[in-house]
């Protein structure tokens, strides 16, 4: 019984057609690198992006994407710049005693040490 070579080869020169396609492709470099600080857990802020040498290339904020280009710059500088933040009386005096509540062996603990330091001066 012959083996036929032949729908090896084609098979072969088929696969070896799509690998010299897919090389030029990927050989491609991209040059930009992008950042987005949602990933972070980062309030809304602005964001001021500085290159190596001190320029001021970006300006964005902390809800899109910023690019960079390394063949611009191979270091960068991100200056976050937070917004003023304000929270109501109640809330804050809610938010504390929530945490007091929460966490009274650490506080407790906290006071003690606190205090006994406090005792032996």
């Amino acid at each position: 019984m012959k083996i036929s070579t032949f729908p090896i080869l084609l098979l072969v020169a088929f696969f070896s057609v799509l690998i010299l396609a897919a090389v030029p492709a990927s050989a491609e470099e991209d040059t930009r690198i992008s950042v987005q600080f949602q990933d972070l857990g980062l309030t809304t802020q602005d964001i001021t992006v500085f290159d190596s040498s001190g320029d001021d290339i970006i300006h964005s904020n902390t809800s899109s994407v910023v690019r960079l280009d390394y063949n611009e710059s191979t270091f960068f500088t991100v200056q976050l710049q937070p917004g003023a933040v304000n929270i109501q009386p109640e809330t804050m005096y809610q938010k504390f005693l929530n945490f007091v509540l929460n966490n009274w062996i650490a506080v407790f603990l906290i006071l003690v040490v606190i205090f006994m330091l406090a005792k032996k001066r």
